[in-house]
């Protein structure tokens, strides 16, 4: 199992206020009572308003993952 830090799927992202913070962009949105695979993952939320949320998986660079993906050969963060 490899580390976010070293990991294709890891990346820094902005928000519209200009905050930064690092997220996983392997995972999916899901439905609710949506079937999943045995060997996947994904982020489920609600909201009851018309604000448009939208949710991700943020992680810190040591977090481990079954999904980890090594940087391709020659590729930065």
């Amino acid at each position: 199992m490899g580390n976010c830090k070293n990991c294709d799927h890891w990346r820094v992202v902005s928000d519209m206020r200009g905050r930064t913070y690092t997220e996983c962009n392997k995972v999916p949105w899901v439905e609710t009572g949506q079937a999943m695979c045995a060997d996947s993952f994904a982020v489920y939320a609600e909201a009851s308003d018309d604000s448009g949320q939208t949710t991700g998986l943020k992680t810190g660079p040591m977090f481990g993952c079954v999904q980890f993906k090594p940087i391709p050969s020659g590729g930065t963060k």
